[in-house]
C-alpha cells in the first residue's frame, strides 16, 4: 500500500533518523549524520536552513564549479573568436551558438547516462553497498563507449546536409561546418566524462570533477590562443574558428585522461572496483538506460526546440541584418552565452542536489530527501537573482566582455534585462528538474519538456518576433514562458511526493 503524501507544511513523520548504515568499509557517509530539519512557518519559510545549506554548498559548490569551468570552454569559443576581424569575428560568433545544440543533439543524448549512473550510484552509496556503487561505473562506461563510437560517426557524417538545411547565410554554414566536424570528435570524450563525473559525484567525491575541469579550462584557454590566432614563430597557422574546436576538443580529451587516471587511485580500486568485466550485468545496463533514456530523449528534444529557436532567431536576422553580419543572430549568441552561466550553474546544483536526495531516500530518510531539495531551490534562486541584478543593472558592460560591437549590445539589451528577472525562477525550475531525475521521475520531466518546446518556445517566439515583427525582443518571449511553466510543472510534482516511494 502506498504511503500517504507527506504536505509540505506538515509536521515531519517520525523518519528513520538512526546513524546511516555503515558502508563495506564501516565509515557513514558524512551527511547522514545532520538531523532532520524543523518545519518552518509563516515569512520564516523564505529562509534557508543553514545547516542543510551547508552540507549541500559543502557537495554542490565543486559539482558547480567543475560544469561552470567545463562550460567556460564553449564560452570561451565564443569571447575569444569575438574578437577576430570583424569579418570573421560576427560570423564566427554566429556559427558557433548555432552548431552548438546540433553537437548536443548527439553529446548531449549520451551525456544522459549520467542519470541512471549517480541515481543507481548514490542511492547504493545510501546504503552503504560500494561494490554495487562500483558495479554502476563498470556498466555505465560500457554504455557510453560503445554508444559514443556508433552515433559520432554517424553525426559527423550528416551534420554539413543539416546545416546547410537550417542556415541561409553562407558565411556561417561556413564557418559553422569547420567547428561542428571538429567539436563531434570530441563527443565521445564529453560522453564517458560524464560517466565518470556522475559516479564521482554519486559517492560524494564532487572535488574529483571540478579539479578536472580546471585543468580542462586552463589548457583550453592556451590553446583556443593558439589555435585560433596562430603562432608564427613555431609555424602553428592560425586556424580561426576551425582553431577554437580543435581546442575544446584537445581539452575534452585530456581531462578524460586525467579522471581515468584518478580511477586508478588503490583506495578507490579497492573500494569499489569497477574494472572487472564480472560487474557487466544486464539487469544494471538496462536499469542505467531505463533512467537515463528519457532525459537522453528530453536533449534531443530541448536542442530540437534550440534548433527551431535559432531558425526564429534567422528569420528575423534575415530582416534586420545584412548577408556577411548576422548581427541579430551575433546578440543572440552573446545573450545565450550568458544565460548559459546561470543555466549550466543551476543545472549543476540540481545534479549536487539528487545525490543528496537519493542518498537520503537510500538510507531512508525521505523527510531529510525532500527539505535537501526544497533548501537547494530556494538557495540557488536566491543567488541567480542576485546574478540577474547584475545583468539588468549593467547591461552593457556585462553585454561588452562577450561581443564589444555597439550594434550587438543595443539589440541584446532588453532581452537581458527581461530574462535577468526570470533568473531565480529558472534556477528553481532546473534545481527541482535535476532532482526529479536523480529519484527516478525522468519520464514526467521528458514529457514536460517535450510540451513545452513542441508547443511554446520556438512557436511563441516566431509569433511575437516574426509575425508581429517585434524583433529579437519578441523572440525571447518564447524562453521567458518556458522558465515560468517549467518551473510551474516541476515544483507541483515535486510537492506530490510519490517520489518517496520510488525504487531504484
Amino acid at each position: 500500500m502506498a504511503q500517504p503524501v507527506l504536505q509540505m507544511d506538515s509536521e515531519p513523520p517520525p523518519d528513520q533518523a538512526q546513524p546511516a548504515p555503515p558502508n563495506d568499509h564501516g565509515a557513514p557517509e558524512p551527511f547522514l549524520l545532520v538531523p532532520d530539519p524543523q518545519v518552518r512557518r509563516g515569512w520564516r519559510r523564505l529562509l534557508v536552513d543553514p545547516v542543510l545549506t551547508r552540507q549541500t554548498l559543502r557537495l554542490g559548490l565543486p559539482v558547480v564549479a567543475g560544469m561552470l569551468t567545463q562550460t567556460a570552454i564553449n564560452i570561451l569559443d565564443t569571447v575569444m573568436v569575438g574578437r577576430l576581424p570583424p569579418e570573421l569575428a560576427n560570423p564566427g560568433q554566429a556559427a558557433i551558438q548555432a552548431t552548438l545544440p546540433l553537437m548536443w543533439l548527439v553529446g548531449g543524448f549520451l551525456s544522459a547516462v549520467w542519470v541512471g549512473t549517480q541515481a543507481i550510484t548514490a542511492r547504493r552509496a545510501g546504503e552503504g553497498h560500494d561494490l554495487f556503487a562500483g558495479r554502476a561505473l563498470t556498466n555505465s562506461l560500457f554504455i557510453s563507449a560503445t554508444a559514443g563510437v556508433v552515433l559520432t560517426t554517424a553525426a559527423i557524417l550528416v551534420a554539413p546536409t543539416l546545416l546547410a538545411a537550417l542556415y541561409s547565410d553562407p558565411k556561417v554554414v561556413e564557418l559553422g561546418n569547420d567547428y561542428l566536424r571538429a567539436r563531434l570528435v570530441g563527443v565521445l570524450a564529453m560522453a564517458t566524462t560524464f560517466s565518470y563525473k556522475s559516479f564521482f559525484d554519486g559517492i560524494g567525491r564532487t572535488r574529483v570533477f571540478m579539479n578536472v575541469a580546471i585543468v580542462m579550462n586552463v589548457l583550453n584557454v592556451v590553446l583556443n590562443y593558439t589555435l585560433i590566432f596562430g603562432v608564427e614563430a613555431v609555424g602553428i597557422p592560425a586556424l580561426a574558428v576551425a582553431g577554437a574546436a580543435w581546442a575544446s576538443v584537445i581539452a575534452a580529451y585530456i581531462g578524460l585522461l586525467l579522471l581515468v587516471t584518478w580511477s586508478f587511485r588503490p583506495s578507490l580500486l579497492g573500494r569499489y572496483r569497477y574494472y572487472t568485466l564480472r560487474n557487466l550485468n544486464l539487469d544494471v545496463l538496462r536499469e542505467i538506460v531505463r533512467l537515463s533514456l528519457p532525459n537522453g530523449v528530453a536533449t534531443i528534444v530541448v536542442m530540437v526546440g534550440f534548433v527551431g529557436f535559432y531558425w526564429v532567431v534567422g528569420q528575423v536576422n534575415d530582416r534586420y541584418a545584412v548577408a556577411g553580419n548576422p548581427v541579430v543572430s551575433t546578440a543572440n549568441a552573446a545573450l545565450v552565452t550568458l544565460f548559459m552561466i546561470s543555466f549550466m550553474t543551476a543545472l549543476a546544483f540540481g545534479m549536487a542536489t539528487a545525490t543528496l536526495v537519493s542518498q537520503s531516500l537510500g538510507a531512508k530518510r525521505p523527510f531529510l530527501a525532500e527539505r535537501y531539495a526544497l533548501n537547494a531551490a530556494k538557495l540557488w534562486a536566491y543567488v541567480m537573482w542576485g546574478i540577474g541584478l547584475i545583468f539588468f543593472l549593467a547591461p552593457e558592460q556585462v553585454l561588452g566582455l562577450i561581443n564589444p560591437d555597439p550594434a550587438v549590445i543595443d539589440l541584446a539589451r532588453e532581452p537581458l534585462q527581461a530574462i535577468a528577472v526570470l533568473q531565480g525562477v529558472a534556477a528553481i525550475a532546473l534545481v527541482l528538474a535535476q532532482t526529479l531525475y536523480g529519484v527516478g521521475l525522468a519520464r514526467y520531466v521528458m514529457v514536460v519538456e517535450f510540451c513545452l518546446h513542441l508547443f511554446i518556445v520556438s512557436p511563441v517566439a516566431y509569433l511575437f518576433g516574426v509575425v508581429l515583427d517585434l524583433g529579437l525582443m519578441g523572440v525571447y518571449v518564447g524562453p521567458i514562458l518556458y522558465a515560468g511553466i517549467l518551473a510551474v510543472a516541476m515544483y507541483w510534482r515535486f510537492k506530490r511526493g510519490d517520489w518517496k516511494e520510488l525504487r531504484i
